[in-house]
């Protein structure tokens, strides 16, 4: 009888584990094909999907970067994501005693349905509007415009429902002065639990606020520029058509990528964003008075909130002509080292010009101590990456964002008149420091301190100025995967991956053209017109695909076809 229990005992927990092991394949499956119908575009046939941890991306990189660990939260985020310390320690030859210790590193990213890339926070601060309390309700980007929309009592077009979420709604009809979004870019849930302590201003406005503690990345991909076009839009890819950062080509034997919003000559096309902005329409709605600011050094970030300024008032005001107003939406020149727009829909602020890159890196140098320093403008330019990645940047930032609004809003005590401004922010070093050196490092504990006291002191000047007459948004384009030299993840390239398939052309014809029209990191579309030429398949690509290996390994878990990804609800 003892042995038969036993027996059923062990039968049961084999069961078990069995049943939550087949719950979790669904659930990343459902996930990913959720978020592709949601995103897939007119001419998309395929969606790729990598194992966990592996990087698909370009083949530019930067130069290795030596990145800095301690290992107490360097083994809080193997146990997180369920690596192991031990192979750890042995493949980098650590000592056991290290407590700090060095690793040359080269690259990460972030486009995947995985929850690194997806689980990111949102705080909203606002008591005359709101119900404090930490909710565990998921929530998309998406809602963001639509809860801003209940607020001011407007009937926002790419409105979503909110029924779910009444709960955090205080009944208010008084309309706050201004609404302020802040976006920690790359600072999904993987960020804060990696560095816990290093957070005190946002760790206290968690209880001091609406904290969604679930919400979620829903599109494919899960890139700056689709989760900034998600908070400014309210809509998803599918409709928006911004569905990753660049889009890449094969031709001539060379991969070509092209960036979100790049037209000819390198100027911007706002056309390529489908879907108004809620800025767009509730400027339109109030004949222009609102003041629209949006700032990120990054500008498929700044657009992508802000919307199409003049250029979507010029096209609604075809019949009843309104004199369009430009929005300040602003963003910086890497090649000149200051901050630029679009003069033909947008305008940027006067307190730019205090602010070009190199003057503000030495008026700060004796007191801000961090892992970015230069000794001239030649090598400043060169690695202007590794200073957005610094907490040069947050400063910058943070100061620019205080000074426009003064400029822009309190100077012209249009901040008493009764018409809500909007403002758009995001601090990005934390995206730039996780790609370089790797989120789970010092290097990114301390951005993220420095982005921690930016965000206080936008709070407190908030404070200041508009007292409670103002809402507060904080939150989160998407995560980011772990570095793959502490995940033993693969990093595959966008040449090898278009070589690898175009093996199935004749020899003749490899470097002519390619089978895969285009492709980005999670959605492909086909040549078929080549495809029919040379008699190949859609299940032969299919299986190309997924014989691609890295490192003697598979790189791809799953690649579905258009038709096997099902309607989606939420």
């Amino acid at each position: 009888m003892i042995v038969n229990n036993r027996m059923k005992d062990k039968l049961f927990i084999v069961f078990a584990v069995g049943i939550v092991f087949i719950l979790l394949n669904c659930k990343w499956e459902k996930d990913y094909k959720r978020a592709a119908f949601l995103s897939m575009q007119p001419d998309t046939d395929l969606i790729l999907a990598p194992y966990p941890f592996y990087i698909f991306d370009r083949e530019a990189r930067d130069a290795i970067t030596l990145s800095h660990y301690s290992k107490e939260e360097i083994k809080n985020i193997l146990e997180e994501h369920e690596l192991s310390w031990d192979t750890l320690s042995e493949q980098w030859k650590l000592e056991l005693e290290e407590e700090n210790f060095t690793k040359e590193v080269n690259y990460t990213s972030h486009y995947t349905q995985y929850s690194y890339d997806t689980e990111i926070p949102i705080w909203i601060y606002g008591p005359k509007w709101f119900q404090y309390g930490i909710y565990s309700d998921e929530i998309f980007q998406q809602h963001i415009p639509s809860i801003y929309s209940k607020i001011l009592q407007f009937d926002f077009s790419n409105k979503l429902s909110l029924d779910a979420y009444q709960k955090i709604f205080r009944e208010q009809n008084e309309k706050p002065e201004i609404i302020v979004t802040i976006v920690v870019d790359q600072g999904g849930r993987q960020l804060y639990k990696a560095h816990k302590g290093a957070y005190p201003f946002l760790e206290s406005l968690s209880s001091n606020s609406v904290y969604f503690k679930k919400a979620k990345v829903a599109h494919l991909e899960s890139h700056t520029a689709v989760g900034h076009m998600a908070i400014g839009t309210g809509a998803f890819p599918k409709d928006a058509r911004v569905f990753s950062n660049e889009i890449y080509t094969y031709s001539e034997g060379k991969v070509k990528h092209r960036p979100v919003y790049q037209g000819t000559n390198n100027s911007l096309d706002l056309s390529e964003l489908n879907s108004a902005s809620f800025a767009d329409e509730w400027d339109l709605f109030l004949n222009n008075e609102p003041v629209i600011i949006s700032q990120c050094y990054a500008n498929r970030a700044a657009v992508g909130m802000a919307g199409h300024g003049k250029e979507f008032q010029l096209k609604q005001n075809k019949t009843n002509p309104i004199q369009p107003d430009a929005d300040f939406v602003y963003w910086q020149d890497v090649k000149n080292l200051n901050w630029s727009t679009y003069s033909s829909a947008f305008d940027k602020p006067l307190a730019t010009g205090k602010y070009n890159l190199y003057p503000f890196y030495l008026a700060n140098q004796a007191n801000i101590k961090t892992h970015f320093e230069v000794n001239n403008p030649i090598e400043f330019l060169s690695k202007i990456h590794h200073f957005q990645g610094s907490e040069f940047q947050v400063r910058m930032d943070g100061a620019l964002f205080r000074d426009t609004i003064e400029e822009t809003i309190l100077k012209k005590n249009k901040h008493k008149d009764g018409k809500t401004d909007l403002a758009y922010l995001t601090l990005k070093a934390t995206d730039a420091v996780g790609h370089l050196y790797g989120w789970e490092t010092k290097e990114a504990k301390q951005v993220l301190q420095a982005t921690d006291d930016e965000i206080k002191r936008i709070y407190d000047f908030l404070k200041t100025h508009y007292e409670d007459n103002f809402i507060l948004l904080v939150t989160a384009d998407h995560g980011a995967a772990p570095m793959p030299e502490i995940s033993n993840g693969l990093f595959l390239t966008h040449e090898t991956f278009f070589k690898s398939v175009n093996e199935l052309l004749p020899e003749s014809e490899r470097n002519k053209s390619s089978l895969v029209k285009w492709v980005t990191h999670s959605q492909l579309s086909l040549n078929k017109d080549l495809m029919k030429e040379h008699h190949i398949s859609e299940e032969e690509v299919i299986q190309k695909i997924l014989s691609i290996e890295v490192n003697h390994r598979k790189f791809f878990r799953k690649i579905w076809k258009r038709d096997e990804i099902p309607n989606a609800s939420f």
